[in-house]
């Protein structure tokens, strides 16, 4: 298993850089507070993928970057939390369709290619 980023490096989605952008955009809070927030934040930007499903959508760049999420948001935590949580479930939602059809091409050559070799009783 590898860690997916929903919105990656280039868009301001790793962890560093939500700890910069909980920065600017809450200097009132404390640094605990601020911690807190960027690691929910990140938690709501990462999954758990196979390495063929990482590796297939590491390309894609999403439609909304970080910094726009943070830039459009209300100075409301709980906003911006449920705005970046909406964000990211369309996002996996696309990357699941994006490999879904890879994965039954996969299953569909590995049934009419090795399956029925093995079903005969002949060497791959």
């Amino acid at each position: 298993m590898t860690v997916e980023h929903l919105i990656g490096r280039s868009q301001g989605g790793y962890l560093r850089q939500i700890r910069e952008l909980v920065d600017i955009r809450f200097p009132h809070y404390s640094n605990s507070e601020k911690r807190s927030l960027a690691e929910k934040i990140d938690a709501l930007n990462t999954v758990t993928a196979c390495q063929f499903c990482n590796s297939t959508t590491s390309r894609d760049v999403s439609d909304v970057s970080m910094y726009q999420l943070f830039e459009n948001s209300a100075a409301c935590e709980v906003t911006l939390i449920k705005e970046i949580s909406t964000a990211c479930d369309r996002i996996l939602d696309k990357k699941r369709q994006s490999v879904r059809w890879k994965l039954e091409s996969v299953r569909a050559a590995f049934n009419e290619h090795v399956l029925t070799r093995i079903e005969n009783g002949s060497r791959a």
